[in-house]
């Protein structure tokens, strides 16, 4: 017998605004322009504090939300949106002062232009949003940890920043991985929601046939 994963069973989703974890992930986007602030300005113990406590945040909303039972539709766009405007920030930081090269940068952020056209897609077909995977979180949580180590690495010691470099790409396979998955989740349930109005439409049809052959 299967058992579906912990991530992926439903969960009842609200249309509360003023949960504890969507101020959590509002709290979020608001570190998110401090970090930046702080790490352009180059006040990088500062910035670093921030980034981590952001992180963090990133685990606890999605956690409390399961856990009290507080999912709510604008959660739902407000976790993902801030993970992304997150990875947007650091990446483009730590590009401008050269701490990683420009090509990882196109990485990530081609990825995340792909799920965004996805998301438009099942947008303009009345398609939820798909839950955010554990290989999503997973390839976010690792982002975290091997940006920050590049930084350690390009002001202390080069091996470390050459490993930092080399573990963020595998965390960027990851990244794609979660993000193909998305794109077909959305692709699947488009088609499937295509399907169930042609069935639809089908008993519909011969109805309207049969009542004009009767008329005339």
């Amino acid at each position: 017998m299967s058992v579906t994963p912990p991530e992926q069973r439903p969960y009842p989703v609200s249309h509360a605004v003023w949960t504890i974890p969507n101020v959590i992930s509002f709290a979020r986007i608001l570190l998110i322009a401090v970090f930046g602030g702080l790490f352009m300005g180059e006040q990088d113990v500062a910035a670093i504090i921030v980034l981590a406590a952001a992180g963090l945040s990133d685990f606890l909303d999605g956690f409390l939300a399961r856990r009290w039972n507080q999912v709510t539709a604008l959660g739902r766009l407000l976790d993902p949106a801030a993970d992304r405007l997150l990875t947007l920030v650091v990446v483009l930081g730590l590009a401008v002062r050269d701490i990683i090269p420009w090509w990882l940068v196109v990485v990530l952020l081609a990825r995340d232009l792909m799920v965004a056209v996805a998301l438009l897609y099942g947008r303009a077909h009345k398609i939820r949003s798909p839950h955010v995977t554990f290989v999503g979180k997973a390839a976010t949580f690792c982002l975290y940890i091997t940006l920050p180590m590049a930084y350690v690495g390009f002001e202390l010691w080069e091996w470390l920043h050459t490993v930092a470099i080399v573990l963020s790409l595998g965390a960027a396979v990851l990244y794609w991985i979660s993000g193909v998955g998305y794109v077909q989740d959305i692709r699947h349930r488009a088609a499937a929601a295509r399907r169930a109005r042609g069935s639809a439409r089908g008993p519909r049809m011969e109805a309207t046939i049969r009542d004009s052959e009767e008329a005339s």
